[in-house]
Order: C-alpha cells, then structure tokens, then sequence
C-alpha cells in the first residue's frame, strides 16, 4: 500500500466489540480496535490518527446519530483530511451509508465504511481483512473520490461498493452485496491489484445530494416518515389511524415490485382511502427484471401511490428523514426523485 494519511472515525458496532461471559458488549473492544487498527497501519506504512464519534451498537443508532457522525466528518474535513476509513455496526449500515453518501458524496473526498461479522476476539473474526480491505481501498488511486462500502466476502475477494448500491444484510449472509452486482472493483487479495468492474452499470444512479451544513435536529426527531414492510395479510390502515396529518408512508414492495391490492378494510387500499392527507410510496420496482408493472401496483398508482424503481427502501427513508431535516417540503423531495419514479399508463 502507498502512503498516505487517513482518518480512521470508529463508532462501535461488532468491529468494536469483545465477548464477555454472556454477550458481545460493545463498551468493551473499542481499545482493542484503536491498538489493532495502529498495528495494521505500521505494516502498511499508513499514517491514522483515529476519531471516535460514538460507541454503539449499531442496532440502537437513529437518525439523530448520523447527525453526529456527519458532524465528525466535517470536523475531519476542516482539518485537512480527504481520506476517512468509518467502522460501523452491520445492522444498519446501510442506513448510515446512505445518509454519509447523500451528504458527501459530491465532496473532494473519499470515505469508506466497514466493519465486521464477528470481533477481534472471536475464532472466526474477519475484523482484519475487512479493516485490510477497506484500507487498500482508500489508498486505491483507481478508486475516485466518493462514498464506499467495503467487504470482504467468504470467498477472501474484497468488494467495493458504492455507498447508495449496497442491499442491507440478511440473516442468511455474512456479508453485504450491491444492487444488480454494480461493484466499483475488487481485490482479490489485500496485496492484489484493484481490479475496476468492466460491468455495465444496468440502472441509473441516484444523482440527488443533500446540504449537510443546516440538517436540524429538532427535525429529525420530528419526523413523519414511516417505513412498513409488506406481508399476507397486511393491515395497513390502523397502522395509519395513529400517524399525524402530512406524514409520508414508505411500503416495501415484494421483490417483484407489488405489494397487496385487494379493497379489504384493512389493506393498503383501504388505507389510502381513508387517510387521503398522508403521502403513500412505493419501492422498489426492480426495472432489471419487472420491466412490466403488474396489476396490482398499477391499482396502488390509480389509487394515489407513487412507485419509485431501483431505489431501495432504506435509501428513500434515509432521503425523506435528512430532506426534511435540510428543511425542505415533501414535495421538494420528491421532485428530485422524479427520475426514479415509474409512471403508469391505462387505456
């Protein structure tokens, strides 16, 4: 690896964790982590200073938190670093990279989150390569400026990912993977070449970026964005009799784009009846693969829904909580997300 000077931001999670007699506690590895992290760098001729910004689990972070690790960040810019490494939980990774990446990344700067499975002290941590990885990452000339997610994945290939592409763990997986496979590169190995992606990317990028200089935090903790998932039997509306006027309503869809239509008292549509004051969005319409909306989704439209493709749940939660905190309108928000939006069309 080059040399280079990064900024190493720590904020708990199971990178930062140890295990005690009855847990992985997070209050714990945070020193173990620092130590580590220095040890890496004086082998790779990397000069870190380190900046913790909190120490969480990341299961108990909310959007008040990326205020503060947004705050950190523009601390580590003031001081002249253009290079931060974030550790970060995997629980909710995903959330904290899209709130990163909306505020940063059209910024001279390059900033790769990370962190791990399993902790320092575990038999099976890969708390190393995923710290390696995210270090070659960062010191990659190849790699532009921008917001990155970086994992090594069971088969030792450390993958780069842009930050708004990743798709959130699931319990099944030891590890994060990008939207329709569209990886920045790979390593194979720490020691390897960086290996750019000759795949075409095969949807659009999300071009909107948000200020991060006047986010309120009174208004994030306000917030009137709500985020269901769809499931048999979906009993939308009493869920809605309890949300304020004005709120917005974020259902996930089902993986082909749809989500429950039928005119049951208790469904999505009968929701949308009844609550005309609240704003319904659907997402995602995976546009790879559904390149037809099917019947129902269309319905949901016809009803007052705006369907949004390839733009992933969690990014769109993550937009409307910081947009409004940015103090603009809903509507304002979804104007410039116009691009994503799927519009249907009946005879």
């Amino acid at each position: 690896m080059a040399s280079s000077s990064v900024t190493l931001i720590t904020t708990g999670g199971t990178i930062g964790s140890s295990i005690q007699s009855d847990s992985v506690n997070v209050s714990q590895g945070q020193q173990k982590l620092r130590s580590h992290v220095q040890e890496l760098c004086q082998q790779h001729a990397i000069t870190l200073t380190t900046q913790p910004a909190f120490n969480k689990n990341s299961e108990d972070l909310c959007p008040t938190d990326w205020l503060d690790l947004i705050q950190t960040i523009k601390n580590t810019l003031a001081a002249g670093t253009d290079k931060i490494v974030i550790t970060h939980g995997t629980d909710t990774m995903a959330y904290t990279a899209a709130a990163v990446a909306l505020c940063f990344k059209q910024h001279p700067v390059k900033i790769v989150l990370t962190g791990s499975c399993f902790p320092l002290d575990h038999p099976d941590s890969d708390v190393t390569k995923n710290l390696l990885g995210a270090l070659r990452c960062i010191t990659e000339p190849k790699v532009s400026h921008g917001v990155y997610l970086s994992w090594t994945n069971q088969a030792g290939k450390t993958e780069v990912m842009d930050a708004l592409d990743i798709k959130p763990m699931v319990f099944d997986e030891l590890g994060f993977k990008a939207c329709f496979n569209q990886l920045i590169g790979t390593f194979k190995t720490p020691g390897s070449q960086f290996e750019t992606s000759t795949r075409h990317r095969c949807t659009q990028p999300l071009t909107l970026s948000l200020a991060h200089t006047n986010l309120d935090n009174k208004a994030i903790k306000n917030s009137k964005v709500h985020q269901f998932i769809c499931y048999p039997g979906m009993q939308l509306r009493q869920f809605c009799a309890t949300l304020a006027a004005g709120s917005c309503v974020i259902i996930s869809l089902y993986h082909s784009g749809t989500a429950p239509s039928q005119n049951a008292n208790e469904a999505v549509l009968a929701a949308m009846a009844s609550f005309p004051e609240l704003t319904f969005l659907l997402t995602p319409l995976p546009s790879l693969y559904v390149s037809t909306p099917y019947a129902s989704t269309v319905s949901l439209i016809q009803a007052g829904a705006i369907l949004y493709e390839d733009l992933q749940p969690h990014v769109l939660y993550v937009i409307l909580v910081l947009g409004l905190a940015s103090g603009l309108a809903i509507t304002d928000i979804l104007a410039q997300l116009e691009s994503h939006q799927r519009l249907c069309t009946t005879d």
